[in-house]
């Protein structure tokens, strides 16, 4: 490994690494690109392996050492490396792009095709989960019932909201998806309006599966993740505390009763516990899917606890 790279990437045995050149365009890109975020690699037709960015740094001694070019100077280590087959027509009909939508070199897809993609998929990180596990990609649905335990619990907790008396938002790819022939956006509110809070801030929660408030206060925030990795969830919530420092909020990961483990692991690395540690009126903590299932059956025959979570 190149003296010129971070030390901690020098102290690795082995890195994956990718790089890019010189531009305007790209150096956006790559200024975008964060710890954990999804990647896609193309070429001939189909998109071939995935992962997600490491450690990203900005080195033309690297590129140099590397690539026999200074000019890739952007760069950065790839983990969880994984071989897929996705074709390129279905990917950009997804996307909302054309059929004939041809990836080029370095990018990032725009807000609008993330749009798209939720539209189908109940985050980008289910998404990727099912890109990695070789799942059909079929046309963006139109919000007709799922079967999926994500809508199900979803819809429990947005009652549970409702009925202890707190104004709820649903993520804004979700408000027209269903559960047992009910709209999860049916008596939610319509926006996030957070005096207070920067465009970033809201940006990162407004996909944020449910969410408590009392009048502009956040009560609580919850993350379902009924796919295989959960750390999109706890990225977009340690991301927000980062964004709004001063703030006190419950924030909860919703799994299956088997991914208890996990989750725990993932809210524990030293990432997460860098920001966390620090948020003395914030907490982030595991909710099991049995456990809003049976909180939720209890309010619906007893009425409204004194203390929910």
């Amino acid at each position: 490994m190149p003296d010129a790279a971070p030390a901690d990437i020098q102290k690795q045995e082995e890195a994956r690494i990718w790089g890019t050149t010189e531009g305007r365009q790209k150096r956006t890109f790559f200024e975008e690109m964060e710890t954990g975020d999804p990647l896609l690699f193309y070429n001939t037709g189909e998109f071939f392996a995935a992962g997600r960015v490491g450690t990203a740094f900005e080195n033309p001694k690297v590129g140099e050492a590397l690539w026999n070019n200074s000019d890739s100077r952007f760069i950065y280590t790839v983990t969880d490396y994984q071989e897929i087959t996705v074709q390129r027509e279905k990917l950009a009909l997804l996307l909302g792009y054309e059929e004939e939508w041809v990836p080029y070199r370095f990018l990032r897809v725009s807000p609008d095709a993330v749009s798209s993609l939720l539209r189908q998929y109940n985050s980008i990180e289910e998404a990727f989960q099912d890109f990695q596990n070789g799942g059909e990609i079929d046309e963006p649905d139109n919000g007709e019932d799922e079967p999926r335990e994500h809508t199900e619990i979803q819809w429990r907790l947005i009652q549970l909201g409702l009925a202890h008396g707190y104004d709820v938002y649903v993520a804004k790819n979700d408000k027209n998806r269903t559960y047992d022939g009910n709209r999860l956006g049916e008596d939610c509110l319509e926006n996030l309006n957070l005096p207070g809070f920067s465009s970033a801030a809201t940006r990162i929660i407004e996909y944020v599966d449910v969410i408590w408030l009392e009048d502009d206060f956040i009560v609580k925030m919850f993350e379902v993740e009924s796919t295989t990795s959960i750390f999109s969830g706890i990225l977009r919530m340690t991301d927000f505390m980062v964004k709004v420092p001063n703030i006190a909020v419950e924030m909860h990961i919703v799994a299956p009763d088997d991914d208890e483990d996990k989750v725990r692991e993932e809210i524990n690395r030293p990432t997460f516990q860098h920001v966390l540690e620090p948020a003395e009126h914030c907490s982030l903590r595991y909710l099991s899917f049995e456990e809003v299932r049976d909180t939720h059956d209890t309010v619906e025959q007893a009425g409204p606890l004194q203390h929910v979570f």
